[in-house]
């Protein structure tokens, strides 16, 4: 099974790959840690001394170059270091002639999840042919785009980006009235409001009379609307435009994400 496999692990996510390989740990540790060998494989080049503690960069063909740190090296068995916030561990594990090749990685942001596993999908396969001597598959964009899809299917991003989530933009809970959801407002110039929200638990909204058009779209999970007394249960992909004068609540299932779009404002707004 060459598919990453994804756990939560107290308040962070664990990406995890198993590859078993028909080489010896100790080659296996040149391809993962020697320069020349980096380069078959390893989307980025990297500097700095192969020694536990060692500050490291990684430098891509155009950009500003990422930092690191080395934090375990222990030849031939364990590797760990840090890459501008995630931490990338990298297990040999002697299987007869051959062995069991274990990566993990904590991202930084969990909205990178089905990203960051494609990437390395790439990567790994990658590696599994630097290290039989066979040449790498090279960039294919409709299987990246598969798989990705794949992934994002299977993990969802499980919250939004970190540049959506800014003090700014959170709204104050006296103003949501929604226990347990988390939420982010957006001001546009015509007047019209969006709203994000995140149900960190189950949860559920008061009944309101809308004063305006409102468009929901739920991005993640599943959320009941009540609208008019009728129940319509809305999974991920779905969208509706409640109209003017509608009596609506709604009810989260935790870990929902939805986003709502309102002709005009009717949210104030509140600190972090």
């Amino acid at each position: 099974m060459k598919n990453g496999t994804l756990t939560t692990k107290g308040n962070h996510v664990e990406l995890r790959f198993e590859r078993r390989l028909a080489h010896a740990p100790e080659k296996v540790w040149r391809a993962l840690t020697e320069t020349q060998e980096l380069a078959h494989w390893f989307p980025a080049r990297i500097e700095g001394a192969r020694k536990a503690g060692a500050e490291l960069q990684f430098f891509f063909e155009e950009g500003a170059p990422g930092a690191g740190k080395l934090l375990v090296f222990e030849p031939p068995r364990l590797l760990e270091y840090t890459w501008e916030g995630d931490l990338l561990r990298w297990e040999l594990v002697p299987e007869g002639k051959g062995c069991l090749l274990i990566f993990t990685t904590i991202p930084a942001e969990r909205a990178n999840v089905a990203r960051d596993a494609t990437g390395w999908h790439f990567c790994l396969d990658n590696l599994e042919a630097a290290v039989d001597g066979t040449p790498a598959a090279g960039f294919d964009k409709a299987r990246f785009s598969a798989l990705n899809a794949e992934y994002a299917a299977r993990f969802g991003l499980g919250s939004f980006p970190a540049f959506l989530t800014s003090a700014a933009n959170h709204v104050a809970a006296d103003s949501l009235h929604i226990p347990g959801v988390e939420a982010y407002v957006f001001d546009g110039a015509d007047g019209t409001q969006i709203l994000l929200c995140h149900a960190k638990t189950d949860a559920d909204t008061d009944e309101q009379w809308r004063d305006a058009d409102e468009y929901l779209a739920v991005l993640e999970g599943s959320y009941v609307l009540r609208i008019n007394g009728m129940d319509m249960e809305l999974g991920a992909g779905r969208e509706f435009v409640v109209p003017r004068g509608a009596r609506v609540s709604g009810r989260f299932s935790a870990g929902t994400r939805t986003m709502h779009a309102f002709r005009g404002r009717s949210l104030g707004r509140g600190g972090a």
